[in-house]
């Protein structure tokens, strides 16, 4: 499991590091190829009786969507933030999966892996390259920060129902080092942020990292299976790598926005 990780990371982080330096347009057509797949991904995984279509008609979905928020001007993103939050709820209750139907998981999924359209948002920004870099080392070290102290010193369960591996000892270690990561991020690349907004980004991206790797999983549950997808050996699919930049991705797009 260990070899598969560092093999995938062998691959995947040096393709990373060309996409964050590819121009704005070849950056954003590549990040909505990887939604697109995503979303089929996640069709998929829901309901895997389906047909192609089922599928595929998601990923057309996400992809449409995506190319509309980078191009069309005051598009209104933020009402389909609150769109996906209501059927991300409805989905995840205790009965969910029971009374939800091929129809609700596709919503579902378009809704909520349409959330990373906020990649492409956030490096239309200025200095929207450095902003992407920020992100992601603020979702990956909290993951990893994670994940490395629960296994060295994990000990309560944090959330056995929807996790039966994370523990409160490893999630604190994720806001250590999302936050340390997020600082340091911001201050070599020299971007402008003041100490209050930059306190403010630092307690609550890592905070934002853990529930969105936590909401995967809880859908994962409702959905029956163990991985999204076995595309990336060792990780699962797609959005098991991507869960914490979705919702992250967001969070830092709006604070910025706001603030």
């Amino acid at each position: 499991m260990l070899r598969q990780r560092l093999l995938v990371a062998a691959v995947g982080l040096p393709l990373l590091g060309l996409l964050l330096a590819a121009p704005e347009p070849v950056f954003a057509a590549a990040v909505t190829l990887l939604l697109a797949a995503a979303a089929f991904e996640m069709a998929r995984a829901a309901s895997p009786e389906a047909s192609p279509a089922y599928g595929m008609s998601a990923a057309a979905a996400v992809a449409l969507y995506a190319a509309a928020a980078r191009a069309v001007p005051a598009f209104p993103v933020l009402p389909f933030v609150g769109m996906a939050a209501v059927t991300l709820s409805l989905l995840l209750h205790p009965r969910g999966r029971i009374g939800v139907t091929d129809a609700g998981w596709w919503l579902g999924a378009t809704l909520y892996v349409a959330l990373g359209a906020h990649l492409i948002l956030l490096r239309g920004l200025d200095d929207g390259r450095a902003w992407c870099i920020v992100l992601l080392a603020a979702a990956f070290a909290t993951d990893t920060g994670a994940y490395a102290v629960g296994r060295l010193v994990g000990r309560h369960l944090l959330w056995p129902a929807v996790s039966p591996k994370k523990t409160w000892e490893g999630g604190l270690g994720g806001l250590v080092s999302g936050a340390l990561a997020f600082v340091a991020a911001v201050t070599l690349l020299d971007l402008e942020l003041p100490e209050a907004r930059l306190a403010l980004g630092a307690m609550l991206l890592p905070l934002v990292a853990i529930a969105g790797d936590l909401l995967e999983s809880a859908l994962k549950r409702q959905m029956g299976v163990k991985d999204m997808s076995g595309w990336l050996p060792g990780h699962g699919g797609l959005l098991d790598r991507l869960d914490s930049v979705l919702v992250v991705g967001v969070c830092l797009y709006w604070l910025l926005r706001w603030l």
